[in-house]
């Protein structure tokens, strides 16, 4: 694991950590992309506003991942909480925050490949939408732009996807080596080269 220091929301200094763990179990390997706010940090969290959280995945994206396709990148989110007692691993919220968004406007301002395609007046008019952006799914990597996350779409993990994520990250040490059936790795996507579309105004 890695420290990182990040703006809190009122622009103050926090620190947290992150790991980065490679599964490979799928078709293709997908890095998934842990955030860590331990108690002992203080400061906000990285469910505290977006501003940290953003800040620490778009220097991932582009110093860990760069060129890493996103639709192989998975993001988490775990929160130490306060504990009765002592415990071999930590009590944590956990989340996999599933929307991280393409900045349309540094993907085109950065000369990235796309078209943009200028609507006619009355769709203007009407939507109030004066352009669509059409692009490659594999040209969305990261470095590539600016990503923002929303915790909307978030997914809370249950108890046994956190303890399985903190083994992959070397928070806890496991008993035994769980076996393949055992161990809730989540569903990948099938494999897919994709166009995209957005409007933007």
């Amino acid at each position: 694991m890695k420290q990182v220091f990040y703006p809190g929301h009122a622009g103050q200094p926090c620190v947290g950590e992150y790991a980065i763990a490679v599964d490979d179990s799928g078709s293709f390997p997908r890095a998934d992309i842990v955030l860590i706010s331990r108690r002992e940090h203080g400061g906000a969290s990285f469910l505290q506003g977006n501003i940290g959280r953003d800040t620490v995945l778009n220097r991932i994206l582009m110093d860990d991942l760069s060129g890493i396709r996103l639709q192989w990148v998975r993001l988490f989110v775990l929160v130490e909480k306060s504990a009765p007692a002592p415990t071999p691993l930590p009590a944590f919220k956990g989340l996999e925050i599933t929307d991280i968004i393409l900045d349309t406007d540094d993907f085109i301002a950065k000369g990235n490949p796309c078209t943009v395609r200028r609507r006619n007046f009355f769709s203007r008019l009407f939507t109030g939408v004066s352009s669509e952006i059409s692009y490659w799914s594999g040209h969305i990597v990261g470095g590539c732009a600016r990503f923002s996350t929303s915790l909307e779409n978030s997914r809370h993990l249950d108890q046994t996807e956190i303890e399985t994520l903190c083994t992959r990250i070397g928070l806890r040490t496991p008993a035994a080596k769980p076996s393949s059936s055992s161990v809730k790795t989540g569903s990948l996507p099938a494999t897919r080269n994709t166009w995209s579309s957005s409007s933007y105004h």
